[in-house]
């Protein structure tokens, strides 16, 4: 899982929410800087979900599996770097807060339809591909 600081971060659905944020990051940092591997990178969400729904016992945990994938395949560096801008926005977020503007967060009753958008988008953010990603070496 991602490294946080707060222990309420580890929840499921807040390590899956920092895990789809991270990955618009990733997207749009590829996008500028290497277009070729924000295919690969694309396609490793379409895959992921590809293999859960086979049934595939290393990718039950979508979130895990996409998120060890994803690091194999863009790499440390840049999944270092779109850690570091995701915290940026993090720390920007909390000083809108505390500066007394508005931030919205999702309610608890909102969560079963946050994960349905969630899984919504990874499957339409994905563009065709013929390689699969291999199942890591990691616990996912």
């Amino acid at each position: 899982m991602m490294a946080t600081a707060d222990q309420s971060e580890r929840s499921p659905l807040r390590h899956r929410l920092n895990l789809f944020m991270l990955i618009r990051i990733i997207f749009v940092r590829l996008e500028k800087v290497n277009p070729r591997l924000l295919i690969h990178a694309k396609q490793v969400l379409k895959d992921c979900n590809a293999l859960k729904k086979k049934g595939h016992p290393k990718f039950q945990n979508l979130a895990v599996s996409i998120e060890c994938q994803m690091r194999k395949m863009i790499g440390e560096n840049h999944w270092k770097e779109s850690l570091r801008l995701l915290a940026a926005c993090k720390r920007m977020n909390f000083k809108t807060a505390k500066n007394g503007r508005t931030v919205s967060i999702p309610s608890p009753e909102s969560y079963s339809s946050t994960t349905a958008l969630l899984q919504k988008h990874f499957e339409t953010l994905c563009l065709g591909s013929n390689t699969s990603p291999k199942p890591c070496s990691c616990s996912c």
